[in-house]
């Protein structure tokens, strides 16, 4: 009897033990099994709430999905608002993305609009080996530079968007001829000039000098060169100057709030130049309203816009703008990016981090902006085969329309209509083309 019963009470007490064994540690099987990804981007400013919105349009459709694949199980997906500031601090970037590896427990983290912000919170990811995707802005070329040189330090980070800022300049090159043949044409000028408006910004250094070299080479004239601070309320001084060279087109540079007094100025002052470029806040269905419509005309160059640049352009615009009343801007497109880590991970079928890498590299995704496939350096290949672009226009309606491509390399998308010049734009140059 004795010995049954000793038997008896060894078994309960290792029923006892294997108890509160799977009781301490279910919790973390179940946090394991939460796939967390860190949503990076300066949360009080438009650059961040839309690469916020963005990334719920992707998690409405990886829950309907029922979770990520891995290796034949679903899990579930957590995202991380992670408020990096970095258009006005760098400090609370690195701090931000930091907190959130650390503290947050974060596995991948998506986002990032300033280049600067990117290349040292880039570093803070990388040493902490966690994979990144940025998504909105960021376009220096050392930011994916860096992979090419120093692979096995910075291996874990990629550029699904935005091209960077070489091709910017080729894609804004491809359409300004665009541009130049309609004020020859409207207005009977000989010599178009274009004056290059830049904020002092560290993408932005690489292209003045790119900028000032093809712009002649494509017969436009460069009237000069203005900077301006990126969250400067007043651009009027840089704007009457340029007036004064006789500039027909304006081409603005930016990823900050500037965008909102440049645009608003050019309408209250009525500046005689058509406005294009690269300019974060000018792509967002708000942006007419905080311009009080003065934007009117002005035109950008954007990386997605509502015609159907792959089958997912047009299904996401309208989950955007239903879900939100607004169209999305740039960094919208870490929706993308989130994506594009979904389907690494489910053809890696594991969460390990050198396999995702090795999966990603191979990545071949329709994205809103079209297709996105990773050069050496895990940079977005650009052309009509890759990332590319439109030109679009606000109009008075508080509409946007895209005017090009329209037939370039083969590229034409459905719904894109003719360039529109502003109203005292024309009555400028008709009664001036003689005289600059």
């Amino acid at each position: 009897m004795k010995r049954h019963e000793s038997k008896r009470r060894w078994m309960l007490g290792m029923l006892l033990l294997l108890w509160v064994v799977a009781f301490s540690i279910t919790p973390l099987c179940a946090d394991a099994r939460t796939i967390k990804f860190g949503i990076l981007g300066p949360m009080n400013f438009v650059q961040g709430d839309h690469a916020w919105k963005g990334a719920q349009i992707a998690l409405d459709e990886i829950k309907a999905a029922g979770g990520i694949k891995v290796g034949g199980v679903k899990m579930p997906v957590e995202f991380v608002k992670v408020d990096t500031n970095e258009i006005m601090s760098l400090s609370n970037a690195t701090s931000a993305v930091e907190k959130a590896i650390t503290r947050d427990k974060v596995d991948f983290l998506v986002g990032g609009c300033s280049s600067g912000a990117i290349l040292a919170m880039q570093d803070v990811a990388c040493d902490h080996k966690k994979i990144f995707l940025i998504a909105g802005s960021g376009s220096h070329p050392e930011i994916t530079n860096r992979v090419g040189k120093n692979y096995e330090k910075y291996k874990y980070f990629f550029r699904p968007s935005p091209i960077n800022a070489i091709n910017i300049v080729a894609l804004i090159m491809e359409s300004m001829p665009d541009i130049a043949n309609k004020v020859r044409k409207d207005f009977g000028v000989e010599k178009v000039k274009c004056a290059l408006l830049f904020e002092q910004a560290q993408w932005l250094d690489p292209q003045v000098p790119l900028f000032q070299k093809v712009l002649p080479q494509a017969g436009i004239e460069v009237a000069g060169v203005w900077r301006m601070s990126i969250s400067a309320l007043d651009v009027s001084a840089q704007l009457m100057s340029i007036k004064e060279s006789g500039a027909h087109i304006i081409l603005a540079m930016t990823s900050g709030p500037v965008a909102i007094p440049m645009y608003r100025q050019v309408g209250e002052l009525e500046i005689p130049a058509f406005l294009t470029g690269v300019n974060v806040e000018a792509e967002g269905a708000k942006f007419f309203e905080a311009t009080g419509g003065y934007c009117a005309y002005g035109g950008v160059s954007v990386q997605g816009s509502n015609v159907a640049m792959s089958w997912r352009t047009l299904p996401f615009y309208e989950k955007f703008e239903k879900k939100y009343k607004e169209r999305p801007t740039l960094t919208a497109s870490i929706y993308n990016s989130i994506l594009i880590i979904k389907e690494g991970i489910e053809r890696a079928g594991s969460l390990d981090t050198e396999k995702v890498i090795a999966a990603l590299e191979k990545t071949d995704f329709a994205g809103t902006q079209g297709r996105v496939r990773f050069d050496k350096n895990h940079d977005a290949i650009y052309g009509p085969d890759g990332l590319t672009g439109c030109g679009v226009q606000w109009m008075p309606n508080g509409t946007m329309s895209t005017w090009w491509p329209n037939g370039w390399k083969g590229v034409k998308y459905a719904g894109v209509n003719e360039l529109q010049f502003s109203p005292w734009m024309v009555k400028y140059w008709k009664e001036n083309a003689g005289k600059k």
